[in-house]
């Protein structure tokens, strides 16, 4: 849920009067700064929104399906996944599936994440040379502070498009 921007500010706002609530004494403050925050989402779902066009239509293959949120509110769509889940190890037929996929639709990007090996995607597609991206859903090395959401959103749109891209 957290990939989609448009649920951020719907959250901005919760957490602001919920806050406002406990500490009245700093309600104005915490209005303004969701106000504040709102308007740096908007701006950045536009970049991210320009930076995805060139993406839109092209297929890609993702480590495990976690970026749903991210691929509706901006109109791109992996066309598969290696991993049902993020902890299961695809069966065999699951790997036939992926290399037959792979060469049907003429994907060349599969996005990895920093926490998995990528010993996984090379076993999967052993001859083949699909370039493959990062990008990590959770911000994991990212910096903590005020910036973070913002720097998550952006990474991934330059992961995905680069690699798609590539």
């Amino acid at each position: 849920m957290w990939l989609d921007p448009a649920n951020a500010l719907v959250w901005l706002d919760a957490i602001a009067s919920e806050l406002g609530h406990i500490d009245p004494e700093n309600a104005a403050r915490y209005r303004a700064n969701a106000k504040t925050a709102k308007e740096e989402i908007s701006h950045e779902t536009h970049h991210i929104e320009d930076h995805l066009k060139s993406v839109q239509g092209k297929g890609f293959l993702v480590f495990h399906d976690a970026y749903q949120y991210f691929e509706n509110r901006f109109g791109i769509f992996a066309t598969g996944s290696i991993s049902l889940g993020d902890a299961s190890k695809p069966s065999p037929k699951r790997l036939q599936q992926l290399k037959h996929h792979f060469e049907e639709e003429g994907i060349h990007c599969v996005l990895a994440e920093p926490q998995y090996s990528s010993k996984l995607i090379n076993s999967v597609f052993g001859g083949f040379k699909p370039h493959i991206g990062v990008v990590d859903p959770i911000g994991v090395d990212l910096e903590l502070g005020s910036g973070l959401y913002l720097e998550l959103l952006e990474n991934i749109a330059v992961g995905i498009a680069q690699c798609v891209n590539h």
